[in-house]
């Protein structure tokens, strides 16, 4: 049986008054209507705009897919409220609210205290990452509610251990397995649970193969992917329509590459303690009562599944997915655990009395009332940083880079925070259906195949993409590129010229002629959202930072340096933490020479880099451009120390000792660089030039 209090002391043992059966309901109200006024009001960065269009044209998103969201999203879709953005957004907001009530019912299912249950619920509800998950289009609210639901599950069915109910479960968290792999990571607390609990369950054939197939018949809304695939949904990443390619992507193959145990240890010891920083701002000193609620837990089996379920979460979020906390809610489980411990902890304080009969009764209505205030503490501390209800950027940001292009003309997009707010607004709203757009990673807008030399091409992509981006810009005249990083498309075949926040790709004959027309689109953009209050997590601030900064670059070509300046100094700090657009920034400042204001950027890109290859690079190119030599040639050594496949450093080394007059040592260099990428035609030429 489940380690609960008597079954009549349900808060001081009043059990009729209505309140106490509004308590449930009443978490859930509170949560939805909280999110509900602090939601954003449309597409979100990250992959917000990617699952909002993938459920709209029921298409399939990036591995695993997320079938079940889809499917779910596309209900969500048909509301008629607000736009189908919002309609999303609110999705979440609903998940979330439900994952509250679920905490507020497993606490009372383990307790019998409602005040316990609403204390932890609404502790959830407003916790800082669950909070931000519910702002937005994203998968996590979802997986939170399946969470809770096993967690229900599994504990009604610890009550009587019928066959009945752990079918259910079954069925349950194959279904939660469609929307979201993090699920796996409650396997180990729950198999251990379930046969200390009554192992013989598991060990009978017969219920094991009724438990695999209502398991497979909850896994089998994966089907979704390969039929939308043979249906030619508008969105079909991976084309998971063969076995191979199915399992694949089922399997995030791509990510699970690059993000699982890809680190050093030294990273991984510094990002147990970043997770677990994250994860005790959660709640903070109220964790003391979900370890109080631990100790208070009868019996092993209790202790050490509760520990199982943190710990797993923890592997999942330091070893399995390095992608920043700041980016990424990986904690909302451990948060789920903890409000329902944090619960049992709280209903062991609320049982405790003073030694004077007297003085029990007010202390407990004491307990009970600062209990039931106990929410008001994190939704007044989290309001400010997940109230996005002013939040339009990438609404605006996708807008723009769209209205910059003329009409009819061809635009290549890169980045998530570019492609999936261009993807929305395209596929969803139907905005500049006359534009030629193509992804250059070729996941959404496929890339047109223009390989002159036959219908097959062998080779990397990366060699495909640079032969059709060259013809595009050849072949057509309105040729555009929206990045955020435009140093990042070093060595192509074409120059870009400036545009507002994308850039026109032309050939590099024709770079005066079209210079000279070039347009200011900077009157036509959206910009309410660069300018507002609001709180910007990561994303946003990186977003909101080169936008200034691609400002700003056109007022210094404009002649405005007066103005440029303060507008760069806002982009970096809106910015303050993100490396990139530093980094970009001081590159920016030393091609054009103004190298006081590159030196001051370098200084903040060198805080917070952990790329230390790309920062002595960066450093070696500054110190070229200050002609002092010698330390230039220290930094690119330093750089190829740190990583040695860096083929710019191994050029720019190249030109230092060529300007040192050491002929033999720059040709070396050169020939090392062209060794790790072949594709550098401006370093072919010159080389020939020079004779080397």
């Amino acid at each position: 049986m489940l380690p609960v209090a008597n079954k009549g002391a349900l808060n001081g043992g009043r059990t009729t008054a209505p309140s106490v059966f509004l308590a449930g309901p009443g978490v859930f109200l509170c949560s939805f209507l909280v999110y509900l006024f602090t939601t954003c009001p449309t597409v979100y960065l990250g992959d917000s705009g990617e699952f909002i269009a993938s459920a709209f044209c029921l298409g399939n998103p990036h591995n695993s897919g997320y079938p079940l969201y889809a499917l779910m999203g596309k209900l969500f879709c048909l509301i008629p409220l607000g736009t189908v953005a919002f309609r999303l957004n609110l999705m979440s907001a609903v998940f979330g609210a439900l994952t509250a009530y679920l905490t507020y019912h497993l606490v009372v299912q383990l307790t019998r205290s409602r005040i316990a249950g609403w204390t932890a619920g609404l502790l959830l509800a407003f916790s800082a990452t669950l909070w931000s998950q519910t702002t937005c289009a994203e998968v996590y609210t979802l997986h939170a509610f399946f969470v809770a639901l096993i967690l229900v599950l599994l504990f009604r069915w610890h009550d009587n251990q019928g066959l009945g109910r752990l079918l259910v479960f079954a069925f349950v968290v194959g279904l939660s397995f469609t929307n979201h792999m993090q699920t796996a990571m409650l396997a180990p607390a729950v198999f251990l649970f379930i046969v200390w609990s009554n192992r013989k369950i598991l060990f009978d054939l017969r219920h094991c193969l009724l438990l695999a197939f209502f398991f497979i018949l909850g896994l089998s809304v994966y089907l979704y992917l390969p039929i939308r695939t043979e249906a030619g949904a508008a969105i079909h990443w991976g084309d998971p329509n063969t076995l191979s390619r199915f399992f694949h992507h089922v399997g995030a193959g791509d990510h699970r590459h690059a993000y699982v145990f890809t680190k050093s240890w030294n990273a991984y010891v510094s990002r147990t303690l970043e997770v677990l920083a994250d994860t005790w701002r959660q709640y903070s000193f109220f964790w003391l009562l979900a370890l109080l609620g631990w100790y208070q837990q009868k019996g092993l089996k209790w202790k050490l599944f509760w520990f199982l379920l943190f710990l797993f979460d923890l592997i999942y979020s330091v070893f399995l997915n390095i992608v920043s906390l700041e980016i990424t809610a990986f904690q909302i489980p451990s948060a789920i655990f903890g409000a329902v411990l944090i619960g049992l902890g709280l209903h062991a304080v609320l049982r405790w009395s003073p030694a004077s009969d007297h003085a029990r009764p007010s202390w407990r209505r004491w307990l009970q009332t600062a209990a039931l205030c106990v929410p008001v503490l994190p939704l007044s501390m989290n309001l400010y940083q997940n109230d996005q209800h002013a939040n339009y950027t990438a609404y605006e940001f996708g807008t723009n880079v769209l209205r910059s292009a003329p009409a009819h003309a061809t635009l290549l997009v890169e980045g998530d925070n570019i492609v999936f707010p261009v993807a929305y607004l395209s596929l969803v709203e139907n905005a500049r259906p006359d534009l030629a757009l193509y992804d250059r990673h070729n996941l959404f807008f496929k890339m047109p195949f223009l390989y002159r030399e036959g219908p097959t091409f062998y080779g990397k992509w990366e060699e495909l993409r640079r032969i059709i981006e060259d013809e595009l810009v050849t072949s057509r005249n309105d040729v555009f590129i929206a990045v955020f990083n435009e140093k990042g498309l070093s060595d192509r075949g074409f120059d870009l010229i400036p545009h507002g926040v994308i850039s026109r790709a032309v050939p590099s004959e024709k770079f005066e002629s079209v210079f000279e027309e070039t347009t200011n689109p900077w009157p036509y953009y959206a910009a309410e959202s660069f300018d507002g209050t609001f709180y910007r997590d990561y994303m946003n601030r990186t977003v909101t930072g080169y936008y200034f900064f691609k400002m700003a670059r056109d007022l210094i070509f404009r002649s405005q340096d007066a103005l440029a300046a303060g507008i760069m100094q806002k982009a970096s700090s809106v910015a303050y933490n993100d490396h990139t657009l530093h980094g970009d920034i001081a590159a920016f400042y030393i091609d054009i020479g103004m190298l006081d204001e590159a030196g001051k950027a370098l200084d903040v890109f060198s805080k917070n880099t952990t790329d230390r290859a790309r920062l002595h690079n960066m450093w070696g190119y500054y110190y070229s451009k200050t002609g002092d030599v010698d330390s230039a040639i220290a930094r690119f050594h330093k750089a190829l120390d740190a990583k040695p496949s860096l083929y710019d450093a191994h050029r720019n080394l190249g030109l230092m000792f060529l300007e040192k007059g050491e002929l033999d040592r720059a040709r070396e260099a050169f020939e090392q660089s062209l060794s790790l990428n072949p594709k550098q035609p401006n370093l072919i030429s010159f080389m020939k030039e020079r004779g080397l």
